[in-house]
């Protein structure tokens, strides 16, 4: 196998540093972060060692960057040994002017002391606040900028008008980070701080995914998304108020029981307020504020608890009348207390309290610069001096009867239209308060000097951000445009605004702009044109809004399955003066490493090949190939044992996850999330080559002539020879080298996520993630890489919203149009083939709707494409709840009749169905406003020939006599014709989607969520030679004997190394062989159809002279060592822990050890003259030297994996040594062999001896 670094995977066991002190030493570095997980970059050629270090010893992603590109691949070689390559560890090339990574991202910058001056500026950019610089000079810390505001309280501030204060977060944005979770319980808290970000989760969770966070207490990294940690929160209280608070160094949480004061690095607990539990009424904290170093807080009696509720559901969406108790009874509950304190927040003493007879209602709970208000509908409006609890006024019934008539009776509405009745109802100003929310009938305006009504509109369905410019009111329901802005204190309409919110989302306010929902998406409403914005790829949650602080835009994971993009936790920052429309040239972005691509050797292509992603450029998965007519298991590749479970990146889950496959010529290609491609022997199943890029792979290679294409997670196209590996060319299909971390992943903010396409010899790539930082589609000539057209502005298709097409899927060809899958705001979207000219209709973009379902997968259903499926970027394992992601039709023709494979769940055949009714089935149809095609319109009318059920399938291939589909659980193979049975095989894992591939030979290659590729089926439908004489060692002189399965096939072969046709030499007689060479051959049955190249390496050999030995005994003699080791030549820095001997290269370290090595020394007898093979298996590292010289070379961190050699040798005694070391976790060592007389055996003590 040949290991090609082009560019990097973790299932790495952490454990202790290794001795190493010093400036740079890891420990030393670690030991002044903040805490132990973020993001660490390198500066350095000399640190690499102490960046792998890094990433096998803590929890920190590591990102060196060296300025040699000389070394980049001999350190990606290093980290893909260990296990660690674009994983926890990403290398690339690059130069001081440039740090490929986004803004205020690390947490710690190395560099090496005498490091260029120039890196100063980039060091500070990519740092974020707070993060530490260590240069070989005295560390120095990053401070925050000027201008960057808190969210430190649920609403902002006390005064619960969610109204930032950054100046820092404007507009246009780019994605910071994508990160976990993707879902999360019901009710929701953020609150913000010094860069941290603290999000309450709470106990309803209507869908089993989102069941992991249940009363959860967690903190983020504000600057990219590394989960810090997270506490349980008392069961069943509901959360939905003001009782988290955000400050720099300590979160307070208040809860039944008392005020915890927790750090908000570490999340340690740090004490507690407790007020006498007599003065207070109780213990339970209802509402809280804190303002001046003072603690503002009700406390009272306890109140219900809500039972915990897992509700799990399947459905789309959750019934508003089926919450919880507490939420669904008609009285709300909770939040009531009659008791208000004014706390010092360093001495924990009460500085005064105030009492009301009638509890107050928390919602309405609010402070200005120097007030606090309470009120209880129908009772009071009370308003207290915040430094004395001195009464200023007191309104009621009796004394301010056209107070109470405005604000009228209590409303008891709580549903998707106005929101949760858990939400507050009032909020204030200096100068005023605002009453209005789902308890109100109105949005009333009351003077917050003296109580007296300002003024009242008569709307009751506003939601309000209060500005400088005025009081905004966004308007509900959706399409019903009533939002207005009024001025603050006179109720004056200043304007009207041309959009309303969807559904029940809280707004919230930046410098400049207000969010909130869109019927999906968000909403930007644009504070200086009063223009509406639509970012489609998420929405804000329903209890948050979008939170505005350390400089950022964040969105909150929800229980939701509405059409969305992204799910998660999403943080957009300023963009700045960042160029979206840039123009790529040759020049800058195309880097060829052969100088003439014509002189790569092409793979001979077949029809029945599947060269690309679901076989073909319209996506039909269907095949000129017969799957054989039986089937078992051939053969399975694994590079690790199977690890379902994975590690963490960030605090997240994570595990690489392959592509599907696809084959040709005798050859299957995949890749995978790692940034890895590999090319295996279809026969043997054997790993021919690895490649790797620098970011994450979503789709397999296609392969055109002999070169493989792959759009990469780095932001760049690759090009590859099929048959070795080697870089033909890359081009950079990413504006700018920016890196961001996205689930878990360091991607390119534009990686090459479509996947690639080639037609007519023109290689067709998408870069990009979300619209609103720009989309780049490319036409490419796919032999060299230069450059034919390029479209920069889809993704901003409506150029003055930054809306359009996202990169959400895989591309399309059909009728000289190029379909990407576009996420919601877009899908599909449509490029002229030949120019690259968008052909969508901006004009539906300003509505901030969406009638284009968001599904990564396209279909060819007639002649329209339609998208379906889950989201691109949501996890394998949770399902997406809705019609437009569960409803898909698979189409296709094959053998006279046509094959329907019905929302994974059922097999058609059907006669031929004509153009016109596939058309019908999708024009015009809609699903609860999307577009979606109506099967049971097209299939209820049609009688199958046969139907197959075939629920929760996951891949499927139809071939020119059969069918193939599997499950999680089984690959079944059904007769094309009749529907019958013909094969089916377990699988121990499931398949990855679309997860399977017919070879030319029909056997059925198979990727699977282990991370293995398996190989089924029987006898070869294609013709493959073989060498009968099996001679390929040999020491005189040979004769060679060929052989096929296929029968009356012909075979061609030649010895120069040159691809076989049907002119190189025709096989008829045993040939010899004289000297070592190359023998390539390939079968061509009677219809002329090729099978595959057959390549052998034939190799002379001489005999190895034994050594004269005496007084030998049984067994070998050891040593063993203990510490942590990459290669074996680390354990010659150490001395034996002890020496002995054995009866074989047994494994016995010491009880509890995990990291050890051992080195056996001895002789081998051999019995006889002849050519031996040898075998060694290990995990992790070994080395077999025979006769002084190293024979196999099995080195480095690794999974159970065998290597072989051979050997001639005569009748005698051989020193043998064999070195072997342990990394951790799994362990083995066998030594085999096989002789002239026998099959292939363990080394044992009746061939191994010692000199006495």
């Amino acid at each position: 196998m040949a290991c090609v670094a082009l560019g990097f995977g973790c299932r790495h066991k952490q454990s202790a540093f290794p001795t190493n002190r010093g400036v740079w030493a890891p420990d030393r570095i670690l030991a002044q972060l903040d805490h132990p997980r973020g993001i660490a970059v390198v500066l350095s050629d000399t640190l690499s060692r102490q960046a792998l270090q890094l990433a096998q010893h803590s929890e920190l992603l590591i990102y060196l960057q060296l300025t040699d590109p000389h070394r980049v691949a001999r350190n990606r070689q290093l980290a893909d040994q260990a296990g660690l390559l674009n994983s926890r560890l990403y290398i690339e090339a690059g130069t001081s002017s440039r740090i490929h990574l986004a803004d205020n991202l690390a947490d710690a910058v190395i560099l090496e002391q005498g490091s260029p001056s120039e890196w100063e500026n980039e060091i500070h950019r990519v740092l974020r606040p707070g993060g530490k610089a260590f240069t070989g000079k005295p560390e120095w810390t990053k401070s925050f900028p000027k201008g960057i505001d808190d969210w430190s309280h649920p609403l902002h501030g006390p005064d619960n008008n969610p109204q930032s204060k950054d100046k820092v977060a404007v507009a246009p944005y780019l994605t910071q980070f994508l990160a976990e979770p993707h879902y999360a319980p019901a009710a929701q808290v953020a609150v913000a701080s010094a860069g941290r970000l603290f999000k309450g989760f709470g106990h309803i969770a209507f869908h089993e995914r989102e069941e992991a966070y249940l009363n959860k207490l967690v903190a983020f990294n504000g600057y990219n998304g590394a989960l810090l940690w997270q506490r349980d929160l008392v069961p069943g209280i509901m959360l939905h108020r003001n009782t988290i608070i955000a400050t720099p160094d300590l979160l307070y949480v208040g809860d039944d029981r008392s005020c915890k004061l927790y750090d908000t690095a570490t999340g340690e607990w740090r004490g507690e307020i407790t007020p006498d539990a007599a003065q207070a009424g109780g213990t339970f904290w209802k509402w809280m504020g804190l303002q001046d170093g003072t603690l503002y807080a009700l406390i009272g009696e306890q109140e219900m608890k809500d039972p915990v509720m897992r509700w799990g559901r399947e459905k789309h969406g959750w019934p508003w009348d089926a919450i919880s108790p507490g939420f669904n009874q008609q009285e709300h509950p909770w939040g009531f207390g009659r008791d208000f304190f004014a706390i010092d927040a360093k001495t924990k003493k009460i500085s005064w309290h105030y009492h009301e007879e009638e509890p107050i209602d928390s919602r309405t709970l609010c402070m200005n610069s120097d007030r606090v208000f309470l009120f209880r509908f129908g009772a009071y409006l009370t308003c207290l001096d915040a430094r004395s609890g001195k009464k200023l006024w007191r309104k009621t019934p009796e004394n301010a009867k056209e107070l109470f008539t405005a604000i009228g009776a209590y409303l008891h509405r709580q549903g998707w239209e106005t929101n949760w009745r858990s939400r507050n109802y009032m909020m204030c100003s200096d100068e005023a308060l605002y009453f209005a929310g789902p308890q109100i009938d109105k949005l009333l305006a009351v003077s917050a000097r003296d109580g007296r009504v300002l003024w009242e509109n008569p709307f009751n369905n506003f939601q309000l951000v209060l500005r400088d410019d005025g009081l905004y009111g966004i308007g509900g329901i959706w399409r019903q445009n009533v939002s207005k802005k009024f001025d603050a204190l006179t109720g004056d309409i200043l304007a009207d605004l041309p959009i309303a919110r969807r559904a029940c989302t809280r707004p919230t306010g930046a410098a400049d702009a207000i969010f909130f929902r869109a019927d999906d998406g968000t909403v930007r409403l644009d504070i200086q044109t009063s223009r509406p914005q639509w970012i489609s790829p998420m929405r804000p949650p329903c209890f948050d809004g979008v939170t505005i602080a350390n400089g950022h835009l964040y969105w909150w994971p929800f229980v939701c399955d509405c059409q969305l993009s992204i799910y998660g936790v999403t943080a957009l920052g300023p963009a700045g003066d960042f160029n979206l429309y840039p123009t790529a040239t040759d020049s800058e972005r195309l880097e060829s490493a052969i100088a003439d691509p014509q002189s790569i050797s092409s793979l001979l292509h077949d029809p029945a090949d599947w060269p690309t992603f679901r076989k073909n450029n319209i996506g039909n998965v269907t095949t000129d190939a017969a799957i054989a007519d039986s089937g078992r298991p051939l053969w399975r590749f694994a590079e690790s044992p199977a690890e379902i479970p994975g590690t963490e990146i960030l605090g997240h889950p994570w595990r690489a996850e392959l592509t599907a496959p696809v084959t040709a010529d005798g050859l299957i290609f995949y890749a995978s999330s790692d940034g890895s491609v590999h090319a295996l022997d279809e026969t043997t199943g054997e790993q021919l080559w690895k490649a790797h890029t620098g970011g994450a792979v979503r789709f397999p290679p296609t392969v055109h002539h002999g070169q493989v294409l792959v759009g990469s997670g780095d932001g760049w196209i690759y090009s590859l020879v099929a048959r070795t590996g080697q870089l033909a060319w890359r081009f950079r299909i990413a504006p700018a080298e920016r890196k961001i971390p996205v689930y878990g992943n360091l991607l390119s903010t534009w990686p090459g996520a479509s996947g690639v396409l080639v037609e007519d010899g023109v290689a067709y790539v998408a870069a990009g993630i979300l619209n609103y930082d720009g989309v780049y589609v490319y036409a490419l000539d796919a032999e060299s890489g230069r450059l034919i057209w390029q479209n920069n502005s889809s993704g901003h298709l409506l150029r003055e919203a930054r809306t359009g097409a996202s990169v959400q899927g895989h591309l399309l060809i059909h009728d000289h149009k190029l379909y990407l899958a576009g996420g919601t705001s877009l899908s599909p979207v449509v490029y002229d083939l030949a120019t690259g000219a968008c052909l969508n209709d901006p004009e539906p973009l300003k509505t901030c709707d969406t009638t284009h379902p968001r599904g990564w997968e396209l279909y060819l259903i007639g002649s329209r494409v339609v998208a379906a499926g889950k989201p691109f970027y949501s996890r394998s394992d949770q399902m997406v709840f809705d019609p437009t992601v569960t409803d898909k039709l698979l189409h296709t023709h094959c053998g006279g009749r046509d094959i329907l494979w019905v929302n994974q769940s059922r097999l058609l055949c059907l006669p031929p169905i004509d153009e016109q009714s596939l058309n019908d089935c999708v024009a015009g149809t809609r699903y609860l406003g999307f577009f979606a095609p109506l099967w049971k319109k097209l299939a209820g009318p049609l009688k199958p020939i046969w139907e197959h059920p075939c629920p929760n399938s996951i891949a499927v291939a139809i071939a020119r006599n059969a069918v193939a589909v599997a499950d999680a659980g089984e690959l079944t193979v059904l007769d094309l014709h009749t529907g019958k049975t013909r094969w089916r095989q377990a699988l121990e894992y499931a398949p990855r989607p679309w997860g399977l591939a017919v070879s030319r030979a029909g056997r059925i290659i198979v990727t699977l969520e282990d991370g293995s590729v398996r190989c089924y089926g029987g006898a070869s439908t294609a013709a493959t030679p073989f060498i009968r004489s099996n001679n390929t060692y040999f020491v005189d002189s040979t004769r060679i004997v060929l052989g096929c399965h296929a029968k009356d096939a012909e075979i061609y072969y030649t010895l120069d190394g040159s691809e076989p046709t049907r002119s190189s030499t025709r096989y008829r007689a045993p040939f010899p062989i004289k000297e070592s060479t190359t023998l390539r051959m390939r079968a061509y049955t009677r219809t002329g159809v090729a099978g595959y190249v057959v390549s052998e390496a034939l190799k002379k050999v001489a005999y190895e002279p034994s050594a004269a030995t005496s007084s030998l005994a049984p067994g070998l003699r050891y040593a063993y060592y203990e510490g942590s080791f990459n290669k074996v030549a680390d354990m010659e820095q150490k001395q034996p822990v002890e020496t002995g001997l054995m009866m074989g290269c047994q494994l016995k370290p010491r009880e509890g050890v995990e990291a050890f090595g051992y080195v056996y020394n001895g002789y081998l007898l051999t019995p006889e003259d002849g050519i031996y093979m040898f075998y060694l298996l290990s995990n992790d590292g070994s080395k077999l030297y025979l006769n002084g010289k190293e024979l196999i070379d099995n080195d480095g961190p690794h999974g159970a994996f065998e290597k072989s050699a051979a050997l001639a040798l005569k009748k005698g005694e051989y020193p043998i040594q064999v070195k072997y070391f342990q990394a951790g976790a799994g362990k083995a060592l066998r030594v085999a062999w096989s002789g002239p007389k026998w099959t292939k055996q363990e080394l044992t003590a009746e061939v191994l001896f010692h000199q006495k």
